[in-house]
This record gives structure tokens, C-alpha cells and sequence, in this order.
């Protein structure tokens, strides 16, 4: 039986799913790092990731690089996956990643720690499993057409 879904109308771009989820694999290690140290300063070096991916200068993220020199150099292949759907998901990490350094710069530990959780379940959802949770919000949002393009 075949799965009927919701296509990507928005644009016919792609992106390389393994280096995606190369990128969360790092978010898991980095947003790990601001939850256990505490450290908003490292939660920074994440919003300003995830906003160079989100906002159309992902071609300069060091996150990207990373990910897509580890598929270079492994020959890990290619898997294409739309980009406006992993898009809209780095702009939602954006927000989550925000939140989570702004209330570990106000050190409230016990929010950003639940925040943090938050975070880094959903990237090791994408990291592991190739579930991504922005894409489930993108479809439902989408179904309901409360945006055309990202």
C-alpha cells in the first residue's frame, strides 16, 4: 500500500538528506554542550547557525560545511529531500534555539533545560531516524495553506 502524502509544490530545489542529518548529528554534540555547561554562549554560536541556514545564507553555515566535507570525503553519497521543508525546519530551530539561549543567558536552567531537551530529542529524531519534526509541522501548516513559499 502506498503512502499518500503532501508533496513539496513549493520549489523543485533539493538538498542532500545525509548532510541534513550530518548538520542535526552536530546540533545533538553542540546544543549537548550549552545544556551541560549551561552556557548561552555556545547556545549563540547555534542561533546564528541555524540562522544562516534558515534565512537563505546557508552556503556560508559552518554546520553545512561540516556535513557536506564529511559526505565528500566519506563518499557518503547523495539522498535527495526537498529543501523548503528543511528550510522551514531551521527556521523553527532558529526560534527553539533562541528561546533556549536567551533563558540560559537570564539563567532560568530549569526552562532552557526543558527547551534543551526539546532540541536535541528532535535532532536526534533527524539525526538517527531521518523523522523530522519541522517537516510534520510544514505539512500540517501547508495542508491548511497558511503559507506559499519559504
Amino acid at each position: 500500500m502506498e503512502k499518500v502524502g503532501l508533496s513539496c509544490p513549493v520549489n523543485d530545489r533539493q538538498v542532500n538528506e545525509i548532510a541534513v542529518r550530518l548538520v542535526a548529528m552536530q546540533v545533538i554534540f553542540i546544543g549537548a554542550a550549552a545544556l551541560y555547561f549551561q552556557s548561552w554562549h555556545i547556545g549563540v554560536l547555534l542561533v546564528a547557525d541555524f540562522g544562516l541556514r534558515a534565512f537563505g545564507f546557508g552556503q556560508i553555515s559552518p554546520l553545512k560545511y561540516i556535513a557536506q566535507k564529511t559526505v565528500t570525503h566519506f563518499q557518503l553519497g547523495y539522498k535527495a529531500t526537498n529543501e523548503a521543508p528543511k528550510k522551514f525546519a531551521a527556521a523553527v530551530g532558529f526560534l527553539v534555539v533562541s528561546l533556549f539561549s536567551l533563558l540560559l543567558f537570564l539563567e532560568f536552567s530549569l526552562f532552557a533545560s526543558i527547551i534543551g531537551g526539546f532540541l536535541l530529542l528532535f535532532a536526534a529524531l533527524e539525526s538517527g531516524f531521518g523523522i523530522c519534526v519541522g517537516f510534520m509541522m510544514y505539512q500540517q501548516l501547508a495542508r491548511f495553506r497558511w503559507f506559499n513559499s519559504i
